[in-house]
């Protein structure tokens, strides 16, 4: 039985990075032959997409929500492969034994053993990928909540751009707002679900006490 691997990584891929880079920079250029540099400075922003996700509640929902899947299929793989086991080591010592009075009987739980193996597989198989799919989607919510944000967020404060730290070479460090992003994305999130539940950031890996964040995620709205 395979082992199993959570797919759906909330940071973005080497192709996503690459051209992330290259429509900055196209933009970039754009937005200077379009305007007087002189009367309106170009203004650049960057977020550390690493530390926004650590600081953002939905983000920190996500991977809680990771966890809890990864804990589910390990304890189901586990639980089959202890089924087998125990019927394998029963078939082994009724053979040893020679419990079987007819070779059919033999046969017979052979035939069982395999086909609790296939059956086993599969339904992991089917698992991980309800699994898989399950998280891909809160992944591509997650990522548009944060796309939608920067782009309100840019046009609110008169940014030209809101790059990635990831999808340029160097940025002086003083354009960083990753925190006042997370911030924002936190106020946002805790004025859409209140007076039901407001969101507190992770601390140290554990989860909020109300348990409010893994439910979320598990049932989006």
């Amino acid at each position: 039985m395979s082992a199993f691997t959570i797919i759906g990584n909330t940071k973005r891929t080497k192709f996503e990075m690459k051209k992330l880079f290259l429509i900055a920079f196209a933009m970039v250029a754009m937005s200077l032959a379009a305007q007087d540099v002189a009367t309106k400075p170009f203004t650049i922003r960057y977020i550390d997409e690493d530390r926004l996700y650590q600081q953002y509640v939905v983000a920190q929902q996500y991977v809680q929500l990771q966890n809890k899947l990864k804990n589910e299929f390990q304890q189901a793989e586990q639980k089959k492969r202890k089924e087998i086991e125990t019927f394998y080591n029963q078939v082994q010592n009724k053979y040893q034994k020679n419990l079987y009075k007819t070779q059919k009987a033999f046969e017979a739980d052979q035939k069982k053993l395999e086909q609790m193996q296939d059956k086993a597989q599969k339904d992991m198989e089917a698992m991980q990928k309800t699994m898989e799919a399950q998280l891909n989607t809160e992944q591509m919510r997650l990522a548009n909540e944060i796309d939608l944000f920067l782009a309100d967020y840019a046009i609110k404060n008169d940014f030209d751009a809101v790059l990635r730290k990831e999808a340029a070479m160097f940025i002086n460090p003083k354009w960083d707002v990753t925190d006042e992003v997370a911030e924002g994305l936190n106020a946002r999130y805790n004025a859409a679900h209140a007076p039901e539940a407001k969101a507190e950031p992770v601390v140290d890996g554990q989860a909020p006490t109300d348990g409010s964040a893994t439910k979320d995620v598990a049932n989006p709205e």
